[in-house]
């Protein structure tokens, strides 16, 4: 029973999904419409949008280091104070020296940036640029802090001469020479190469404001880690215009960067001459003070006299390191020997004296052999206790040995350190003039190392003057890729496609959520699932096609026929009792009359029926049947009346159908329909037709239609689609749970043709009774699909 259930709830989850999204495909023409638009409108943007290139260059900057032949200045006086790995000039400072507001500057003048000539279109404005037949430059801003930009209209008035008008002012001047303005001053050029026959637009802007935006639009990048390529790329309409810009910023770069190293060369050159000159001056004062130092102390060669001791003195140092170092091991080994037992290895190879290591290989090997024989056999073995005999005389032995070479050591380090005292006392002999010359030739060393390097830094410094090579070379000079990187024609085009498509679905999806009216059966069938819906009327149109003809076979009639057929599982007439039709609705215009005057007149094709205006405060009959002034109405308020025959009239389209139509209306319908005199009038009719079909007030506006129900067998209870809100239903559930048990059905009016369901949705109604009139077969496929159209825009 699970499965079951489970199988129809996701079956109907499927209908669900299915209905929700044919409720957009209904729409298909919006979606089409919207999406012509989007197109439209991405073709108007590619048509009008300038394409944006990407122009791109490269640079292999060349890092001045310490190498040979290359040109070191002051800047190597600075790095001898810096950390290894942070020399002052990498690629990455050049990154910010590309982009430096001076530098932008210069490409700014260079380029002719700061002037813009412009061709006024229709539609849009073209910067002409390298088809200008104009260009300049400003050279001076009285306020260039406040100065943004200021455009003029220029016209040619002669070969040489021009004129500048804008809202306020009119400027004259001849090209090449320079004009001043109440901003600042400005020079313009002629072209000769272009015709200057119609005006133009001309704007002068701040080059700081270009400077800035330059800055933003260039962008620099290091391909890999440690690489001295740095790689150049602009976007820009102007592809030519582009070109210049990177190409000039290139140029400039090098020219700062030559201008730059030629300043520091003079400064540097300037500097080791003064240098030089001192240090000639210092050196031969310090020699002078040597060679007086020598004749006072009467010395030859000090050096050669103090090396001797100091070697002395060296050795002796070394002698007493390496006794200290056999002592030390002397003693370790003697305190292993002393403190552990006979299974004890002990060290070898510590470079022991007197053959002592060769003892303790021996000892090390007897100590083995006793332990392998102890794996097979018992301390008291015989061969054990051999073993062990010499183990402890070789032990003895070793240490007898580690004594003696422990007092030997000792003694000579005695000795040793007396011959360097001796060496000592004779190097104390001269440390005063040992100081005074040391230091005297330390002075005379440094300063004519100093003068070599100054001498050497002197010539290279003339070179690098006179060879002004570029600091950066130019891997690829500027280009533009070919294919534009905005507007891409295949992103517009499937941007304006997704819009057209999600624009209207979130149209309509709003439109749905706020929609509370009611539309189709399915509606009314999921709300109220114990209320039958036993018809669904379309729309008629006209008010002449909403009345049901004498053989009609027409869609609208074949609905009231429909809409009978399954009424009748509702109630079970009685013979000789006409049943009970009433017809009503919750509020006025859902077409309740309509319904009860073609219900009525298909029953009357065949049967004796009544048609019964029960509605006395808005009667609506007389909309499609034709009738007297007088009717029920009248017949209740006289009250010694008895015949109601005199009101009823019979309907001239057909001899079956009986009006009895509302009458005059009353101050007091309610008293009126709930009397004694109106159970007589059903008592009577009752018996006098075969069904009696009651027109009768909405009954959510007024009470009168419930003193009605009692007298009903089926209460035809008449909603119309996309009218009727969904409110509406409660008050339904309501009318049928407390005063027509068992004896309401619904009828849905109105209903377009992609709502009806079975024979409206997929087949339709009338199948096949226009098959021989094929003009007017025609004739309803046109106006229904016209209709159709129109409808799914509502």
């Amino acid at each position: 029973m699970w499965h079951i259930e489970e199988k129809h709830f996701i079956q109907n989850d499927k209908s669900e999904l299915k209905l929700e999204v044919l409720k957009y495909l209904r729409k298909w023409p919006l979606f089409l419409f919207s999406t012509v638009i989007a197109i439209i409108l991405a073709w108007l943007y590619l048509r009008y949008t300038p394409p944006v290139y990407v122009t791109k260059s490269s640079l292999y900057v060349k890092i001045r280091g310490a190498k040979s032949g290359e040109f070191m200045g002051v800047k190597d006086f600075q790095n001898m104070a810096l950390p290894s790995g942070l020399m002052a000039n990498s690629v990455d400072n050049e990154l910010s020296l590309l982009t430096s507001h001076p530098l932008l500057w210069n490409v700014v003048k260079k380029v002719g940036l700061d002037v813009k000539v412009i061709s006024k279109g229709r539609v849009k404005d073209v910067d002409l640029y390298e088809k200008s037949p104009i260009f300049g430059s400003i050279l001076s801003l009285n306020n260039s802090r406040e100065f943004k930009s200021k455009s003029y209209e220029i016209n040619p008035i002669n070969k040489n001469g021009f004129k500048l008008t804008d809202e306020k002012n009119l400027i004259k001047g001849n090209f090449g020479v320079p004009v001043k303005t109440s901003w600042g001053v400005f020079v313009l050029n002629r072209n000769s190469k272009i015709n200057f026959n119609k005006p133009l637009v001309i704007s002068f802007i701040n080059p700081k404001k270009i400077v800035m935006q330059l800055e933003a639009s260039i962008d620099l990048s290091i391909p890999e880690k440690k690489s001295n390529i740095i790689e150049l790329s602009r976007k820009e309409t102007n592809p030519i215009r582009s070109e210049r810009i990177l190409n000039e910023l290139m140029d400039q770069y090098n020219t700062d960067a030559i201008k730059d190293k030629n300043e520091e060369a003079y400064a540097t050159a300037n500097f080791i001459d003064e240098r030089l000159k001192l240090i000639t001056r210092e050196l031969g004062g310090i020699e002078n003070q040597k060679e007086s130092f020598k004749e006072a102390n009467k010395i030859a060669d000090l050096q050669a006299q103090a090396q001797l001791n100091l070697q002395n003195a060296s050795e002796s140092t070394k002698k007493i390191m390496e006794y200290a170092t056999q002592l030390e091991m002397v003693n370790s080994v003697l305190k292993m020997v002393n403190s552990s037992g006979n299974d004890q290895l002990l060290p070898t190879n510590l470079g022991m004296p007197s053959a002592l290591d060769g003892m303790i290989s021996d000892y090390n090997q007897l100590v083995l052999s006793r332990n392998r024989t102890l794996r097979q056999a018992t301390n008291s073995n015989p061969a054990v206790v051999q073993f062990n005999k010499e183990i402890t005389s070789l032990r003895e032995l070793i240490k007898d040995n580690l004594k003696k070479s422990q007092a030997n050591i000792q003694m000579s380090m005695g000795q040793t350190q007396e011959q360097m005292n001796l060496s000592k006392d004779a190097l104390g002999k001269f440390p005063m003039q040992e100081k005074m010359f040391r230091s005297i030739e330390r002075q005379q060393n440094l300063k004519e190392a100093l003068f070599i390097y100054l001498l050497q830094k002197r010539e290279e410094t003339a070179i690098a003057l006179s060879a002004n090579t570029a600091k950066a070379k130019i891997v690829n000079p500027a280009f533009t890729i070919d294919s534009p990187v905005s507007p891409k024609k295949s992103n517009a085009y499937a941007l304006a496609l997704a819009l057209g498509m999600l624009v209207p679905i979130g149209i309509l999806y709003i439109v749905f959520a706020l929609d509370t009216k009611i539309h189709n059966r399915r509606e009314i069938r999921k709300a109220l699932p114990e209320i039958p819906v036993v018809g669904e009327i379309p729309n008629a149109g006209d008010v002449e096609d909403s009345v049901v003809k004498k053989n009609d076979l027409t869609a609208f009639a074949e609905s009231f026929r429909i809409m009978l057929t399954n009424a009748k599982y509702i109630f079970k007439p009685i013979k000789g009792i006409a049943p009970v039709i009433m017809v009503s609705s919750s509020v006025k215009g859902e077409g309740k009359t309509t319904v009860s005057t073609n219900t009525a007149l298909i029953l009357a094709q065949n049967r004796k029926v009544l048609l019964l205006g029960a509605d006395l405060r808005n009667p609506q009959l007389k909309r499609f049947i034709t009738h007297g002034k007088k009717g029920l109405s009248d017949y209740l308020v006289n009250e010694n009346e008895n015949n109601i025959e005199q009101y009823i009239e019979t309907f001239k389209g057909n001899p079956n159908l009986d009006v009895l139509s509302s009458g005059t209306v009353p101050p007091n319908p309610t008293y009126l329909l709930s009397s004694d005199k109106m159970v007589n009038v059903f008592t009577e009719l009752k018996s006098k037709y075969d069904y009696i079909v009651v027109d009768t007030a909405p009954l959510l506006l007024v009470s009168d239609s419930f003193h009605l129900i009692q007298y009903a067998d089926l209460l035809l209870y008449v909603m119309r689609a996309e009218y009727t809100d969904r409110d509406m239903l409660e008050f339904t559930e309501e009318v049928e749970r407390d005063n027509a048990q068992r004896k309401l059905a619904i009828v849905l009016n109105d209903v377009k043709n992609r709502h009806i369901s079975y024979y409206g949705n997929k087949y339709g109604y009338g199948y096949g009774y226009y098959s021989d009139d094929a003009e007017l077969k025609k004739k309803i496929k046109w106006k229904n699909r016209i209709s159709n159209f129109f409808s799914k825009f509502s």
